[in-house]
Protein backbone atom coordinates (compact mmCIF):
# COMPACT_ATOMS: atom_id res chain seq x y z
CA UNK A 1 0.00 0.00 0.00
CA UNK A 2 2.42 2.60 1.11
CA UNK A 3 4.59 1.53 -2.28
CA UNK A 4 1.11 2.38 -4.17
CA UNK A 5 0.84 5.64 -2.35
CA UNK A 6 4.62 6.51 -2.97
CA UNK A 7 4.10 6.17 -7.07
CA UNK A 8 1.05 8.42 -6.94
CA UNK A 9 3.07 11.07 -5.25
CA UNK A 10 5.76 10.95 -7.98
CA UNK A 11 3.47 10.70 -10.59
CA UNK A 12 1.66 13.51 -9.54
CA UNK A 13 4.72 15.39 -8.97
CA UNK A 14 6.41 14.42 -12.17
CA UNK A 15 4.03 16.66 -14.42
CA UNK A 16 4.38 19.88 -11.88
CA UNK A 17 8.58 19.16 -12.18
CA UNK A 18 8.55 18.59 -16.17
CA UNK A 19 6.92 22.47 -16.37
CA UNK A 20 9.13 23.63 -14.21
CA UNK A 21 11.60 22.67 -16.24
CA UNK A 22 10.30 24.13 -19.68
CA UNK A 23 9.32 27.26 -17.70
CA UNK A 24 13.17 28.40 -19.07
CA UNK A 25 12.64 31.90 -20.86
CA UNK A 26 12.01 31.95 -24.14
CA UNK A 27 13.31 34.72 -26.44
CA UNK A 28 10.23 36.63 -27.69
CA UNK A 29 10.26 36.92 -31.85
CA UNK A 30 11.10 40.57 -31.52
CA UNK A 31 13.83 39.91 -29.32
CA UNK A 32 15.48 37.31 -31.67
CA UNK A 33 15.17 39.61 -34.84
CA UNK A 34 16.44 42.27 -33.02
CA UNK A 35 19.39 40.29 -32.10
CA UNK A 36 19.85 38.46 -35.25
CA UNK A 37 20.04 42.10 -36.97
CA UNK A 38 22.63 43.33 -34.59
CA UNK A 39 24.83 40.52 -35.82
CA UNK A 40 24.31 41.63 -39.47
CA UNK A 41 26.88 43.96 -41.17
CA UNK A 42 25.75 46.91 -42.13
CA UNK A 43 27.25 48.93 -45.00
CA UNK A 44 26.72 52.39 -47.24
CA UNK A 45 23.62 54.74 -46.03
CA UNK A 46 21.20 55.33 -48.31
CA UNK A 47 18.97 58.25 -49.14
CA UNK A 48 15.00 56.89 -49.98
CA UNK A 49 12.17 59.02 -50.71
CA UNK A 50 11.48 59.79 -47.01
CA UNK A 51 13.91 57.45 -45.09
CA UNK A 52 17.50 56.21 -44.43
CA UNK A 53 18.77 52.96 -44.97
CA UNK A 54 21.68 50.54 -44.67
CA UNK A 55 23.14 48.50 -46.91
CA UNK A 56 22.42 45.00 -45.35
CA UNK A 57 26.34 43.29 -47.54
CA UNK A 58 25.23 39.85 -46.39
CA UNK A 59 21.45 39.62 -47.12
CA UNK A 60 19.97 39.34 -50.56
CA UNK A 61 16.66 38.92 -51.85
CA UNK A 62 15.35 36.24 -54.63
CA UNK A 63 11.27 36.54 -56.33
CA UNK A 64 10.08 32.79 -55.89
CA UNK A 65 8.78 30.62 -58.75
CA UNK A 66 5.16 29.17 -59.26
CA UNK A 67 5.42 26.14 -56.79
CA UNK A 68 8.56 27.30 -55.16
CA UNK A 69 8.93 27.35 -51.57
CA UNK A 70 10.86 29.85 -49.82
CA UNK A 71 13.32 27.69 -48.91
CA UNK A 72 13.81 26.25 -52.45
CA UNK A 73 14.00 29.89 -53.72
CA UNK A 74 17.03 30.74 -51.22
CA UNK A 75 19.00 27.93 -52.44
CA UNK A 76 18.00 28.27 -56.30
CA UNK A 77 20.06 31.70 -55.59
CA UNK A 78 22.56 30.48 -53.33
CA UNK A 79 22.64 27.04 -53.00
CA UNK A 80 22.09 24.38 -50.53
CA UNK A 81 22.07 26.10 -47.12
CA UNK A 82 20.94 29.19 -47.63
CA UNK A 83 19.66 31.04 -44.39
CA UNK A 84 15.51 32.31 -44.62
CA UNK A 85 15.76 36.06 -42.97
CA UNK A 86 12.38 37.10 -44.05
CA UNK A 87 9.28 36.95 -46.74
CA UNK A 88 7.78 39.83 -48.27
CA UNK A 89 4.85 38.61 -50.56
CA UNK A 90 6.74 36.72 -52.92
CA UNK A 91 10.63 37.65 -52.51
CA UNK A 92 12.80 35.76 -50.16
CA UNK A 93 15.28 37.28 -48.09
CA UNK A 94 18.35 35.48 -47.03
CA UNK A 95 21.45 35.61 -45.32
CA UNK A 96 24.49 34.82 -47.78
CA UNK A 97 28.14 33.35 -46.96
CA UNK A 98 29.52 36.60 -48.38
CA UNK A 99 29.57 40.28 -48.46
CA UNK A 100 27.99 41.76 -51.67
CA UNK A 101 27.83 44.95 -52.86
CA UNK A 102 24.24 47.26 -53.36
CA UNK A 103 24.13 45.37 -57.38
CA UNK A 104 21.49 43.76 -58.77
CA UNK A 105 22.76 40.32 -60.34
CA UNK A 106 21.09 38.29 -62.78
CA UNK A 107 22.11 34.74 -63.43
CA UNK A 108 20.61 32.00 -65.72
CA UNK A 109 18.30 31.00 -62.65
CA UNK A 110 17.93 33.84 -60.79
CA UNK A 111 17.76 37.46 -60.29
CA UNK A 112 19.27 38.62 -57.10
CA UNK A 113 18.93 41.94 -55.41
CA UNK A 114 20.55 43.51 -52.62
CA UNK A 115 18.68 44.52 -49.12
CA UNK A 116 18.52 47.34 -46.64
CA UNK A 117 17.52 48.55 -43.44
CA UNK A 118 15.34 51.21 -42.50
CA UNK A 119 17.56 52.94 -39.74
CA UNK A 120 14.37 54.46 -37.90
CA UNK A 121 11.69 51.05 -38.02
CA UNK A 122 14.40 48.47 -38.41
CA UNK A 123 12.65 46.97 -40.97
CA UNK A 124 14.04 45.35 -44.40
CA UNK A 125 13.78 46.55 -47.48
CA UNK A 126 14.64 45.67 -51.43
CA UNK A 127 16.15 47.24 -53.78
CA UNK A 128 14.88 46.73 -56.98
CA UNK A 129 17.58 48.46 -59.13
CA UNK A 130 15.27 51.51 -60.18
CA UNK A 131 15.63 54.57 -59.32
CA UNK A 132 13.15 57.54 -59.48
CA UNK A 133 14.57 60.73 -60.11
CA UNK A 134 12.94 64.12 -60.16
CA UNK A 135 15.49 66.37 -62.67
CA UNK A 136 15.09 70.37 -62.27
CA UNK A 137 14.18 70.41 -66.25
CA UNK A 138 13.12 67.31 -68.36
CA UNK A 139 15.13 68.46 -70.60
CA UNK A 140 18.23 66.76 -68.94
CA UNK A 141 16.42 63.65 -68.37
CA UNK A 142 18.41 61.80 -71.40
CA UNK A 143 21.75 63.71 -70.24
CA UNK A 144 21.84 62.21 -66.63
CA UNK A 145 20.71 59.12 -67.78
CA UNK A 146 23.79 58.92 -69.44
CA UNK A 147 26.13 60.42 -67.05
CA UNK A 148 25.12 58.30 -64.87
CA UNK A 149 25.16 54.80 -66.19
CA UNK A 150 21.69 54.07 -66.33
CA UNK A 151 18.62 52.98 -68.09
CA UNK A 152 15.07 54.85 -69.08
CA UNK A 153 12.51 52.62 -67.90
CA UNK A 154 9.42 55.41 -68.18
CA UNK A 155 9.01 59.11 -68.09
CA UNK A 156 6.57 61.39 -66.96
CA UNK A 157 6.82 64.44 -68.25
CA UNK A 158 3.45 66.01 -66.78
CA UNK A 159 4.61 65.32 -62.85
CA UNK A 160 8.74 65.96 -63.92
CA UNK A 161 9.89 62.25 -62.78
CA UNK A 162 11.57 59.70 -64.42
CA UNK A 163 12.28 56.02 -63.17
CA UNK A 164 15.70 54.89 -64.27
CA UNK A 165 17.10 51.55 -64.11
CA UNK A 166 20.51 50.46 -62.90
CA UNK A 167 23.06 48.82 -65.12
CA UNK A 168 24.65 45.43 -64.72
CA UNK A 169 27.31 45.96 -62.30
CA UNK A 170 26.37 49.46 -60.81
CA UNK A 171 25.92 50.20 -57.00
CA UNK A 172 22.43 51.65 -56.22
CA UNK A 173 24.21 53.19 -53.07
CA UNK A 174 26.77 55.13 -55.32
CA UNK A 175 24.31 55.87 -58.11
CA UNK A 176 21.49 57.22 -55.89
CA UNK A 177 24.49 59.16 -54.07
CA UNK A 178 25.53 60.35 -57.21
CA UNK A 179 21.75 61.70 -58.70
CA UNK A 180 21.44 63.26 -55.04
CA UNK A 181 24.60 65.13 -55.47
CA UNK A 182 23.97 65.93 -59.64
CA UNK A 183 22.80 70.27 -59.48
CA UNK A 184 20.56 69.07 -62.44
CA UNK A 185 18.06 66.71 -60.07
CA UNK A 186 15.54 67.77 -57.84
CA UNK A 187 15.16 64.93 -55.88
CA UNK A 188 16.28 61.16 -56.49
CA UNK A 189 16.01 57.80 -54.36
CA UNK A 190 16.26 53.74 -54.64
CA UNK A 191 12.81 52.28 -55.08
CA UNK A 192 12.59 50.04 -52.45
CA UNK A 193 9.88 47.38 -51.57
CA UNK A 194 10.18 47.59 -47.63
CA UNK A 195 6.05 46.52 -47.21
CA UNK A 196 3.99 44.18 -49.41
CA UNK A 197 0.40 43.67 -48.95
CA UNK A 198 -1.06 40.28 -48.85
CA UNK A 199 -4.33 39.63 -50.94
CA UNK A 200 -7.22 39.04 -48.15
Amino acid sequence: MNIRIAILVLALAMPSALAQEYKKPVKAPAAERAAMLETMQKGKMIEGSSEQYRHLPEVLAVARGAGETPQQAAERAAGSGAQIVETKGRLVLFRSAQQNAALVKSFSRATVYPTVLNTRTGNLGVLTGTLVVQPKNMADAAAIAAGHGLETVKEYPQIRFVFYRAKAGTDIADVAAALQADPRVETAYPEIVEYVRTPK
